[in-house]
């Protein structure tokens, strides 16, 4: 199977491909990304290339950004967010989705504050109300930053919000397809 030696090592240390013949290109930036969202991505057609978190990126390369999920202080990703304000920061952006740590590094990126938590976010069935149609999604989340949804600039909204603590879950360009 293609996917099986992907994490016999500790940290990628070059770009791999799986699924090189899917029409649309994926890059995602690998701060800890599970197995599952490779397959989920590669199954529903997409070429997706897995690339270091210090990987520097070209929107070229790609139609469509994932930056993953990971651990820690999203502060101290300064490679990974330098990387990515020369593809999000632009007039034109391709598509950017960003998970839990990419989500923090977004908001970093275009220069929206984070926190630490008091406890965190840990543990499945974890409500979040999306803002544009106030839907509860379940979700499974193991945080311990968050973002200050009054930092962002005024192009940007809230998406998703903690319905426990109230806490940022997501965030929206207004008009840029950045998530």
């Amino acid at each position: 199977h293609v996917f099986v030696d992907y994490f016999s090592s500790d940290c990628l240390q070059e770009p791999r491909v799986f699924n090189p013949s899917g029409s649309l290109r994926i890059t995602v930036v690998d701060c800890g990304i599970k197995y599952n969202q490779i397959r989920c991505l590669a199954e529903r057609g997409a070429c997706v290339t897995v690339v270091p978190w210090d990987h520097p990126l070209d929107s070229k390369d790609y139609d469509g950004l994932f930056i993953s999920n990971g651990p820690g202080d999203p502060l101290l990703c300064k490679a990974t967010i330098n990387n990515m304000r020369k593809v999000v920061c632009v007039d034109h952006p391709k598509p950017v989705f960003g998970i839990c740590l990419g989500h923090q590094l977004l908001s970093l990126v275009i220069g929206s504050k984070t926190f630490k938590m008091k406890y965190g976010n840990r543990g499945h069935n974890q409500p979040c109300i999306h803002k544009g149609t106030g839907r509860c999604y379940i979700t499974s989340q193991n945080h311990g930053f968050a973002v200050d949804p009054d930092s962002l600039p005024a192009d940007w909204d809230v998406l998703f919000t903690n319905a426990n603590d109230h806490t940022n879950e997501g965030i929206v360009h207004n008009t840029k397809p950045l998530f």
